[in-house]
């Protein structure tokens, strides 16, 4: 595992010739890009995989989440960049985009939270994809967060591997329920029975929290996957109906 994706996982984009027709709207707020999309007081910050702000089908997905009633927030952590899965320096970049006290933190306090609230939110959920799993469990410790979505993380690689955190103590902030979805390769972490599963199981909010694997999809798959392919179309859709039914039971 050079990075934070295991061998195998897919690559961008999806299949060739893939195009979505985009709902949203992009801002800039500072030197930050935010896509925009929907509109609720219901907030969902999405938080992309190392195919950054343009990647796979993120703003697919954040335009089909908008439409179930909510205002998706999509920030371009990276500024413009991203990394593809077979990068050699793929390791060390995420190192420097992953620094949450010295840069990440600051962001969401200062940069996409008042950007938020300035659109009408006022009650949160947060997902994320790969990358964006080790960012949801930083958000689901903030008190605006009612629950956070993970799906195929790569937060054990983030905080452990690159990081040096421990990882019990990354679970231990967390103070919302999770829905965390792995593929067949992703760390036994954060898979059913898996670290996560304990730390949060003796939570207040453990009994809301679900962890499910999908073992014969690769990592990447709800973003990434190649959806022509039918057993790929239906768990990339039973993941969204996953998460778009753990999201309205927790954000209200």
């Amino acid at each position: 595992m050079p990075g934070c994706c295991p061998d195998g996982s897919y690559g961008n984009p999806p299949f060739p010739g893939y195009s979505w027709n985009e709902k949203g709207v992009v801002d800039e707020v500072g030197d930050m890009k935010v896509y925009r999309t929907g509109c609720s007081n219901k907030c969902i910050i999405w938080c992309y995989d190392i195919y950054g702000f343009e990647g796979g089908r993120t703003r697919q997905l954040c335009d089909q989440l908008a439409d179930c009633g909510y205002l998706v927030i999509l920030p371009d952590f990276f500024r413009g960049e991203w990394r593809d899965v077979g990068d050699e320096d793929l390791a060390s970049w995420l190192t420097g985009q992953s620094d949450w006290y010295g840069q990440r933190q600051a962001e969401w306090v200062e940069t996409i939270l008042p950007y938020a609230r300035s659109h009408g939110a006022e009650v949160f959920g947060c997902v994320g994809t790969c990358w964006g799993g080790y960012m949801v469990m930083r958000l689901s410790a903030y008190g605006e967060f009612k629950a956070g979505v993970s799906l195929h993380p790569a937060t054990t690689c983030i905080a452990e591997n690159m990081l040096n955190e421990k990882m019990y103590e990354v679970l231990d902030e967390v103070a919302c329920p999770q829905l965390v979805l792995t593929a067949g390769e992703d760390h036994s972490n954060e898979k059913p029975g898996g670290l996560a599963d304990k730390v949060w199981g003796v939570m207040s909010f453990g009994g809301s929290c679900v962890l499910r694997s999908y073992p014969d999809m690769l990592h990447g798959w709800t973003v990434r996957g190649d959806m022509r392919d039918q057993a790929v179309s239906n768990a990339a859709t039973a993941a969204f109906n996953a998460m778009k039914g753990f999201l309205n039971t927790h954000v209200k």
